[in-house]
């Protein structure tokens, strides 16, 4: 099945004029930079915290830092990490000074927004916390329009006035059990620390 993505729509539904470019960008990189690589045996994960501190986990290798402004509003900017792999990426992102008044509806419409955005198959869905702070799990299926298939799993979470998305993406011909495998190390070290 071929998808045609509106991702710029979607997101501008999901998020309005702030930081729609920003999401779609990430997501097209994410889900293109997947495809370009083969598959590798994995080796010894490092432990990566960011510089100010604002959460670690495990990954393969240190990741690519970019600060990504807003276009509509230079004051506005978000942290995005990268790190690609053959044959699957991750990228974790968080943005603060966000207007979340019901953490709980918040992430049900971020979550729906994803979903939309990508054009793809929501595979499965669950609420998850991270250290009490509340979030949802998406667990996803598309197909590229290359013909690439391809699964993902996200973690989105509301942190006070500040959201996190955690993404890892890999291409459905990797062994599925070393696909989850992967997935869950790196999510089970997933480790927040709020901006005071």
């Amino acid at each position: 099945m071929m998808v045609d993505i509106d991702l710029d729509s979607a997101i501008k539904k999901v998020f309005g004029g702030k930081m729609h470019k920003t999401i779609l960008a990430m997501i097209l990189i994410l889900i293109s930079c997947v495809f370009v690589y083969a598959i590798q045996k994995e080796t010894d994960w490092i432990k990566f915290t960011t510089p100010e501190g604002r959460f670690s986990l495990l990954l393969p290798h240190e990741p690519k830092l970019e600060v990504v402004s807003d276009p509509a509003d230079a004051k506005l900017t978000h942290n995005r990490f990268s790190e690609f792999e053959d044959g699957y990426a991750f990228i974790i992102e968080y943005f603060d000074n966000v207007s979340i008044t019901d953490p709980e509806k918040y992430l049900d419409s971020a979550s729906r927004g994803i979903v939309d955005a990508i054009k793809g198959t929501l595979v499965r869905e669950s609420k998850t916390t991270l250290e009490g702070y509340p979030g949802r799990e998406l667990e996803l299926s598309l197909t590229s329009s290359n013909g690439t298939a391809v699964s993902g799993r996200t973690r989105i979470y509301a942190v006070g006035s500040s959201f996190y998305s955690m993404s890892y993406v890999w291409r459905k011909d990797i062994d599925a059990a070393r696909a989850s495998e992967i997935g869950e190390k790196y999510f089970s070290s997933a480790k927040l620390t709020p901006s005071k």
